[in-house]
């Protein structure tokens, strides 16, 4: 049997790296942050940081009914939207932390990252970014 040869392996590394992110855009989503923001998170950071659990950023979300808050919610949280709103429900009762705010639109949910260097937010997949907003990678 003949071994890979050097390309063939970094065919495949490049390949499994981007697994993620192509899995993330599958979903029909992109997770932004602010140009200063960092360039790459993992799976678990992101669900940390939009369930309150980090305050490595700060998580904007788009409002309860939007397809793509859904399809964020199960691929990153690993719940769908109404177990996230009762988890926040419980949190509030409990006087644990409050539900990032919310945006009606992904517009709004941009200028907030954009106006915000420590912000977080998701959008459609093929939205137009814009200045200041970056895609990042989910390793």
């Amino acid at each position: 049997m003949q071994p890979f040869s050097n390309w063939a392996v970094g065919l495949l590394l490049g390949a499994a790296l981007l697994a993620p992110a192509r899995r993330a855009a599958a979903q029909g989503f992109v997770i932004v942050v602010n140009e200063a923001g960092p360039a790459s998170l993992n799976k678990a950071e992101v669900s940390r940081i939009f369930l309150k659990k980090s305050s490595k950023l700060t998580p904007v979300d788009l409002e309860k009914g939007a397809k793509v808050r859904t399809a964020f919610s199960k691929a990153v949280i690993g719940r769908p939207v109404t177990a996230v709103v009762s988890y926040w429900q419980q949190q509030i009762f409990s006087g644990g932390d409050s539900p990032p705010s919310e945006k009606s639109s992904e517009a709004e949910v941009l200028a907030f990252v954009r106006n915000n260097p420590k912000a977080i937010g998701y959008v459609t997949m093929g939205t137009d970014l814009g200045a200041g907003v970056r895609a990042i990678t989910i390793q």
